[in-house]
């Protein structure tokens, strides 16, 4: 991905996405739940890790601190980065863009499904 501007509309929505991925690093690998979730968990942070990374590399920053989110809201914080990174105006848009979404997106699916499983464990 080409460098891009941090003062465009493009360059301010992949700063959010990257600040929310930010928070789910931190809170995925910082969660004391119960395994295996904790390793879904952590596995999912390594990878938004690396999304964030390719993120901030295309802004040529680092990363901004930002408040850890609950748990819970892992899946909801992947969730608006994927929708956040489904905003870039069409003309800025191009493959990286999309494979980030898509990226997103799938480890969006993958906390759900892990929370869900620290939801059974809990029950069971």
């Amino acid at each position: 991905m080409a460098m891009i501007s941090s003062e465009t509309e493009t360059g301010r929505l992949l700063r959010k996405a990257a600040n929310l991925l930010h928070s789910v690093v931190e809170a995925a690998w910082t969660n004391d739940i119960p395994s295996p979730a904790k390793w879904d968990l952590h596995r999912i942070g390594t990878e938004a890790y690396l999304v964030q990374r390719d993120i901030l590399d295309a802004l040529g920053q680092g990363a901004e601190p930002t408040e850890l989110l609950p748990g819970n809201d892992i899946a909801a914080a992947l969730e608006q980065a994927a929708h956040t990174l489904a905003a870039i105006p069409w003309e800025s848009n191009n493959l990286d863009t999309e494979r980030m979404q898509a990226r997103v997106s799938a480890l969006a699916d993958r906390a759900q499904r892990a929370l869900a499983l620290r939801h059974a464990i809990r029950l069971g």
